[in-house]
C-alpha cells in the first residue's frame, strides 16, 4: 500500500475515534466518593405538547429544589404512547386525557397515577368573533374555515371528533376543515396567522394568543381530567414518583393555575 493510502487510512481511523468519543456521555456512572451523577439525577418524562409551558416551569422549579434534571419529550399523546412502546424506557407520562393513560395501563406501562388538571375544549375565533361562533353547529355553516387537531394524533383532535360525532355533525364539519394538525400548539399558530376563522383547542392555550376565546356550551363540550403517571419500566421508580407527586402537589398545581388551567378536583367539573 502506498504512503498516500496509509495516510488516508490513518485519517479515517482518527475521525472514527473522535466520533465515538463525541457520542459518549460526560456523566460517569458514579464517582469514587459515591456521589450521585448527572445521569442518575435526571428523569425522562413524556408530556402532551399542550402542557409544555407549565411543564417547563415545573421542571425548572423542581431542578432548583432537588437538582434533578427533567428531560421532556413533547408530542401528541398517541405519538408518545408509540414512542414508549418502541423504546421501553422513561420515568413519567402525562398525556392530554385519561383515555391515553388507560391505553398505557392496558399495555402494562403504568405503575401508578394521580389526577392533576382538567382539559377543557373551547373555540378560538378571530378578534370580535366576526363569524358569530357560539355552538358546534356554527362551525359547519357555509364560508367558515376551521382548524382542528388530528383525530388520531392528539387529545384535542380526538375530543373534537368525539363531540361532533355525538352531535351528529362530524361529516358536516369535514367540509369546512382546512387543516388537521399533529399537535395542539400548531392550532394556535394557525389562528395567530389568520389562517382559519375558528379552531377547537384547549382553553388554557389561548391566554397569551392574539385570538378570542369562546366557551363551548357545557352540554355540547368536552371536559377531561389529565393525570400524571409513573412508568413501570422506570429504572428510578422512587425518583419518578417524587416528581409525579410534585406535579400533583399544591405547588405544582399553582403553576398550572398560573398558566390558565383548572385544577382537579373542581366543584364545577367534578370527575368529568
Amino acid at each position: 500500500m502506498s504512503k498516500n493510502c496509509w495516510a488516508f487510512v490513518a485519517i479515517i481511523a482518527a475521525l472514527c475515534f473522535c466520533m465515538v468519543c463525541g457520542c459518549t456521555s460526560d456523566a460517569a456512572p458514579a464517582n469514587d466518593a459515591g456521589q450521585i451523577t448527572n445521569e442518575e439525577k435526571s428523569l425522562i418524562v413524556y408530556s402532551g405538547a399542550g402542557l409544555r409551558e407549565p411543564m417547563d416551569e415545573i421542571a425548572q422549579v423542581y431542578e432548583e429544589k432537588t437538582g434533578t434534571v427533567i428531560q421532556y419529550t413533547y408530542a401528541g399523546s398517541a405519538q408518545l404512547l408509540s414512542q414508549m412502546e418502541l423504546l421501553g424506557k422513561g420515568d413519567c407520562y402525562m398525556p392530554g386525557a385519561r383515555a391515553y393513560l388507560d391505553a398505557a395501563v392496558e399495555k402494562g406501562f403504568i405503575s401508578e397515577s394521580e389526577d392533576v388538571i382538567y382539559h377543557i375544549l373551547a373555540f378560538a375565533v378571530k378578534p370580535g368573533n366576526p363569524k358569530n361562533i357560539t355552538c358546534l353547529k356554527d362551525l359547519t355553516e357555509d364560508g367558515v374555515t376551521v382548524a382542528i387537531g388530528e383525530p388520531m394524533g392528539n387529545a384535542a383532535g380526538k375530543a373534537t371528533k368525539k363531540i361532533y360525532e355525538k352531535a351528529g355533525l362530524w361529516e358536516d364539519l369535514q367540509d369546512n376543515v382546512i387543516v388537521r394538525t399533529a399537535t395542539v400548539n400548531e392550532l394556535v399558530v394557525y389562528m395567530n396567522m389568520d389562517q382559519a376563522d375558528a379552531a377547537i383547542i384547549w382553553e388554557d392555550l389561548l391566554g397569551g394568543s392574539n385570538v378570542e376565546h369562546v366557551d363551548i356550551p357545557l352540554e355540547e363540550g368536552f371536559v377531561k381530567v389529565v393525570p400524571v403517571a409513573t412508568l413501570s419500566f422506570s429504572d428510578k421508580p422512587a425518583e419518578a414518583k417524587a416528581f409525579a407527586d410534585f406535579i400533583a402537589s399544591d405547588e405544582g398545581k399553582a403553576i398550572y393555575v398560573k398558566h390558565g388551567f383548572e385544577t382537579y378536583p373542581s366543584a364545577k367539573y367534578g370527575d368529568a
